[in-house]
């Protein structure tokens, strides 16, 4: 692997939009679809979020375009540097956002597509197949953490998350996770 590289400002904001051009984005009203991958990601977020009162969507912003430039660098086989952009507030949103489904933090999942025949980590074109759906789920969610800043402010999207979905988030500290094995969920 190379040198880590450098995320200039222009890059870091464009990274959501370019990989929307790349993998495809999700259509609004198709949330209910994707719920099996968007609930354990936005219900780790929704735990992170209670345990330390984070209570700032621009950081899970963030949080999401690290996770997004994470799975490029999987993929292309690039380490990218993230200090200028890492806090500690942000490294949590990201742990438990890259938690629900991504092999290479989660030993768990690993474990599971490994045995499962599910990915290839070696395989450019598997892990690309197989990260397509997190980064839909991510752009999703960004978009979703805009609207909701938008209206309600900083705390707008956490607000919104616990409306509808609180009650059904457990109040412990167990990330979850979900997979997608061809049509097979695995949660």
């Amino acid at each position: 692997m190379a040198a880590r590289q450098k995320i200039n400002s222009y890059k870091f904001e464009k990274k959501t939009s370019d990989m929307g051009k790349t993998f495809g984005t999700m259509k609004k009203g198709d949330e209910e679809r994707h719920s099996f991958l968007l609930f354990p990601m936005e219900s780790n977020l929704v735990k992170i979020n209670r345990k330390n009162q984070i209570n700032n969507g621009r950081r899970a912003i963030d949080a999401v375009r690290i996770c997004l430039f994470t799975i490029d660098g999987y993929i292309n086989e690039i380490e990218y540097d993230f200090d200028e952009y890492l806090t500690d507030d942000i490294s949590l949103f990201v742990e438990g956002l890259l938690m629900a489904f991504d092999p290479f933090v989660n030993k768990e999942i690993m474990s599971i597509v490994e045995s499962g025949g599910v990915v290839d980590v070696g395989s450019a074109e598997s892990l690309r197949d197989y990260f397509t759906m997190p980064i839909i789920c991510l752009i999703r969610i960004e978009k979703s953490i805009e609207l909701w800043t938008r209206e309600f402010g900083a705390n707008g999207y956490f607000k919104f998350l616990e409306d509808p979905m609180g009650s059904g988030i457990r109040k412990d500290d167990k990330m979850e996770f979900a997979i997608q094995a061809g049509n097979q969920l695995i949660p």
